[in-house]
């Protein structure tokens, strides 16, 4: 069976769509964390079937290892270590690290 082709304007619409989903994640988390994760696991599935990135400020919002949508203080902790942030999932107690880089500030003449 012949796969539909990916046109640029359902990728486009599936970049909204997993804007909109996080969204709505953030404005359910406080009393609805399990529907924030599920919301979180249909905008992966939604990347996945369209072979879209997520975007690098989306990505970190989640538990790549459970799919939970993480908050700072609530279900995450966050620490500075050797350079690195180092992100905790109190769900399901994994790290991840992302490597922080300085600015570069340029010589004033």
């Amino acid at each position: 069976m012949k796969e539909r082709s990916k046109t640029p304007a359902t990728k486009q619409i599936a970049r909204e769509r997993i804007e909109v989903l996080f969204e709505q994640a953030r404005l359910a988390f406080a009393e609805f964390p399990d529907l924030s994760n599920r919301y979180v696991e249909l905008a992966r599935r939604i990347a996945m079937r369209q072979r879209i990135r997520i975007p690098q400020e989306l990505r970190r919002k989640y538990c790549h290892h459970c799919n939970s949508y993480l908050v700072p203080g609530s279900n995450m902790r966050v620490r500075v270590h050797c350079g690195n942030v180092v992100v905790t999932c109190l769900a399901c107690k994994q790290h991840t690290r992302y490597h922080v880089v300085k600015p570069h500030v340029g010589r004033s003449e």
